[in-house]
């Protein structure tokens, strides 16, 4: 069942990679890349995450310089490692697992030495048309190794911790609530009927773009006060307001009212740190959020279903969510995506709703049928163990950039 390596490559590679992080830190990335016969070094610093930080730039340029990195490696796009990459005359790759990820439409994506592992790949395609010059599409991973140190199954047999369980954000501090609870009545019932349009409907069709214009994003600038759009980017004003105000509001209503409809029918548990969004769950047992990495494999492990619920801006990639349930042994039920049909085969290695009615459907066959889920769930663990590992996606990625 083990697709990755877990004592390392006897050969050593000429290149000195230097790992960064700004949110997220993700160990298993310099675990695996000194096992392909990497020098690996982790930076000792967090950077900053969306700003240009002019003293942090020349801190990392001259730590480059003077431990003779050649090529600087994170998750998510980090500003200031691009620049630092650019001055020191280095190449710099950034592991994308978050979509619709805006910051590529900035000049940070367009550098020549900066290198994209894509996990959605129509945002890949979309990245590519916009002129960034060095983007591959790679559907996420785990690392087996890891996994197999945690010894869940011997940790969870015979009992489960949770019904229904999910893990993650309600978004409930979005900024459409925060900003755009004065807009004119007339404007929020346009609002509000692309809401309704749109939710619960996962038939991998995206709903909200295209349905606003610039001249609705001016009058709301003009009209309400609290709303300010912060457009850096290279994108129409309408774009980056539907990815960072509808988007995100349409989550918040799926996800608080989906947790809501199940704990009326079956027991259901939220982890979640987000105050604010345990206010509007009803029956749901609410508890705090888990560590990424082991403890949540083993919530994952220890659930008799895992709900993972996809914002409407990923409409091509399989989330970071689906492939850690998967890799855990935990059983997936997931809104539909076209992409994850093809990464795992639906009901023998994973279960995908299309709509509310389906998903209590599908919920209340898989809690009655032990036998039938346990099968999917470990399918659904090995496809994930063979195929969607560290180690494929990093050796993949960097013999695309040695060539």
């Amino acid at each position: 069942m083990n697709g990755q390596n877990c004592h390392g490559e006897k050969k050593a590679v000429n290149m000195k990679i230097l790992y960064l992080y700004s949110t997220d830190r993700i160990t298993d990335i310099c675990f695996t890349l000194h096992n392909l016969g990497y020098t690996v070094e982790e930076y000792d610093r967090k950077l900053e995450n969306n700003r240009l930080n002019d003293e942090e730039i020349e801190l990392l340029s001259q730590y480059v310089k003077a431990h003779g990195i050649t090529h600087l490696m994170s998750t998510h796009l980090i500003y200031n490692a691009a620049m630092a990459a650019y001055q020191t005359g280095i190449k710099y790759i950034s592991i994308i697992w978050d979509a619709p990820y805006i910051k590529m439409y900035t000049p940070f994506g367009k550098m020549d030495n900066c290198w994209f592992s894509v996990f959605d790949r129509i945002d890949a395609e979309r990245f590519r048309k916009a002129g960034l010059k060095h983007v591959l599409y790679q559907p996420l991973a785990v690392n087996p190794c890891e996994i197999k140190k945690w010894n869940l199954p011997a940790r969870t047999k015979g009992r489960y911790f949770n019904d229904i369980c999910f893990i993650g954000s309600l978004y409930s501090g979005n900024a459409y609530d925060k900003e755009l609870g004065n807009a004119p009545s007339s404007l929020q019932r346009y609002f509000e009927s692309i809401f309704e349009e749109a939710a619960f409907r996962w038939d991998g069709q995206n709903r909200i773009y295209g349905k606003t214009s610039p001249e609705i994003v001016k009058y709301l600038e003009m009209a309400v006060p609290e709303f300010e759009l912060a457009n850096v980017y290279d994108l129409e004003d309408c774009k980056v307001f539907e990815i960072n105000y509808l988007v995100r509001k349409l989550a918040n209503i799926e996800r608080t009212c989906v947790l809501n409809m199940l704990a009326e029918y079956f027991n259901v548990t939220c982890h979640t740190y987000e105050e604010a969004g345990r206010e509007r769950l009803s029956g749901v047992r609410i508890l705090p959020p888990v560590d990424y990495g082991e403890a949540m494999s083993l919530v994952f492990a220890g659930s008799k279903i895992n709900l993972n619920i996809s914002l409407k801006g990923i409409e091509g990639g399989t989330p970071k969510r689906v492939i850690d349930i998967c890799g855990a042994g935990g059983f997936a039920l997931s809104s539909y995506c076209e992409e994850t049909a093809e990464l795992l085969e639906e009901d023998k290695e994973i279960v995908m709703f299309r709509s509310p009615e389906e998903l209590v459907e599908k919920a209340d066959f898989y809690l009655r049928n032990d036998q039938a889920r346990e099968k999917i769930a470990m399918a659904g663990q090995k496809k994930v163990l063979q195929n969607y590992t560290y180690e494929r996606q990093l050796k993949e990625l960097m013999d695309w950039i040695k060539k």
